[in-house]
């Protein structure tokens, strides 16, 4: 032993044959694949989720505010738990009492009251109650209806909608970022904007601080000034948050600005309602170099082989910026998606105004998503539909035909009777209570509301939707994302950290 510590060239020998050692053993029992150091990519069902509904901005009191969730039974034996409380200031909090009845039963519809919470409502999900998952938040009033998607904690999300200035008067009076921390671990947010003349941002919109449970509220209205668009981009750079986003319209109505798609070279924005009224595109590129996006509205058409495309239209955004164009000439009132093909990367959103006698009566928006497509994003849910409102489903389809079907479920889980949309490629198709007969299961308590499951049919091609509830002159927009209830896990490969520590 002393021989070898002397001599240099031993001890090296040595250190080598361990290593190849190491190595033989890491090749003998690595998994035999096509691809040697590769695993196959798997699917997952999730078994945990949690979702954050911001308190309600409506406090009149014929103002009604519901949360609502629900999960599909995939399998008879589906089990989980969902329940929901108070969003704590102190993570713990005794006195956060529990909201609603709990729910151990997907296939079922929650719902509770949320009309006087002063705090976001915090969900939690496990078991077969967090796959397939979406919840969202109404509130209907006797002069308008606003929603909004309860938000899964994340490192990102992005916005694209008016500023406080523009020459026709579609414009923000306030704009308020709600932001929560579900998290059992804190966060440090910022909250970075792009205006048509570049970012915009104060010491306030950088580095908040957010505790396990504890929640905000940022006036960012003083960023806002002197642009007519904008991109809001709610980072984190530690922990996940929960964002909503609050705009309140210089005519003096309130909504929910549903969050876009991270920034990308395709964004497709669905659920445009028709009619009259403004109709704004925004768009916003976070890039250091100018983009030009190339902007087509896809309308419903008797005969899409005989329509005669239009000629796209032309946005140029600055670096770091954002630009808005018009989009009432190329809808002419009619229900529409619209594509935005850019040459970099840009996030989009569109804003709608109802108007009555030249007066604006109500504001949505609805924003850039996902579309339904195989093998895994095939179904969505839309968790509530109210008592009393007007249902549409706006559907866009592309490049391909499509075929959905939209199937109605009770609160105690029963099933109404499905309907099958048609959307040839090229169009937007919609369909609600009013036009094809669609409506709640029979027997349902309409005070319980009921929920939508929408299912891509095989070989169908994508479609982009969005849930449109009018009432008189109220509108509001949800544009709906795929609610899998299996999520692909990514590809694995061998490397030194997975045999040195």
């Amino acid at each position: 032993m002393r021989l070898i510590v002397e001599n240099r060239f031993a001890l090296f020998g040595l250190v080598a044959l361990a290593l190849l050692a190491l190595f033989g053993v890491a090749f003998a029992i690595q998994p035999i694949n096509a691809r040697i150091g590769a695993s196959a990519p798997d699917t997952l069902r999730p078994d945990l989720a949690a979702r954050v509904c911001p308190a309600p901005h409506e406090t009149s009191d014929d103002a009604e505010s519901a949360v609502a969730a629900f999960a599909p039974r995939v399998s008879r034996d589906d089990e989980g738990e969902l329940r929901a409380v108070p969003l704590a200031e102190v993570d713990g909090d005794p006195g956060a009492q529990s909201l609603g009845e709990e729910l151990t039963e997907p296939g079922r519809v929650w719902r509770t009251d949320v009309s006087d919470a002063t705090r976001p409502t915090s969900l939690r999900a496990e078991g077969s109650l967090a796959s397939g998952l979406d919840a969202a938040q109404t509130t209907v009033s006797d002069d308008g209806i606003t929603e909004v998607r309860c938000a899964a904690p994340s490192i990102g999300t992005w916005f694209a909608l008016p500023g406080a200035e523009d020459p026709d008067d579609v414009e923000l009076e306030a704009l308020t970022a709600h932001l929560a921390n579900p998290e059992d671990f804190r966060a440090t947010v910022s909250v970075d904007i792009y205006t048509m003349e570049g970012p915009s941002y104060s010491p306030d919109s950088r580095g908040i601080h957010l505790g396990p449970g504890e929640s905000t509220e940022l006036d960012v209205t003083e960023l806002i000034q002197n642009t007519g668009a904008l991109g809001v981009h709610v980072r984190t750079s530690t922990g996940r948050v929960a964002a909503s986003l609050l705009a309140e319209h210089s005519s003096g109505h309130s909504d929910w600005v549903p969050p876009t798609r991270a920034p990308n070279d395709v964004q497709v924005v669905p659920g445009v309602p028709g009619g009259e009224g403004t109709r704004r595109l925004f768009v916003a590129a976070p890039g250091d170099e100018p983009v030009r996006a190339l902007v087509r509205v896809v309308t419903e058409r008797a005969d899409a082989d005989d329509a005669t495309e239009a000629e796209p239209l032309a946005l140029n955004v600055p670096p770091a910026a954002s630009a808005w164009l018009s989009l009432e000439g190329a809808l002419a009132e009619a229900p529409g998606t619209v594509v935005v093909e850019a040459d970099a990367p840009v996030v989009a959103g569109v804003s709608v105004e109802t108007v009555d006698d030249g007066k604006v009566v109500e504001t949505a928006y609805t924003a850039a998503v996902d579309p339904l497509s195989g093998p895994l994003d095939t179904t969505a849910v839309i968790p509530d539909m109210p008592e009393g409102v007007d249902v549409e489903l706006v559907l866009g389809a592309l490049e391909e035909d499509a075929q959905v079907v939209a199937t109605p479920i009770a609160a105690d889980g029963s099933m109404g009777d499905a309907v099958r949309a048609e959307v040839a490629a090229g169009t937007t198709h919609v369909f609600g209570t009013d036009t094809e007969g669609w409506g709640a299961p029979s027997g349902a308590d309409p005070r319980d509301g009921y929920a939508v499951r929408l299912e891509l049919l095989e070989d169908s091609g994508p479609v982009y939707a969005a849930r449109v509830l009018r009432s008189g002159d109220a509108v509001s927009v949800l544009p709906v994302t795929p609610a899998p209830v299996r999520v692909l896990l990514p590809e694995v490969r061998d490397s030194m950290t997975g045999i040195v520590p």
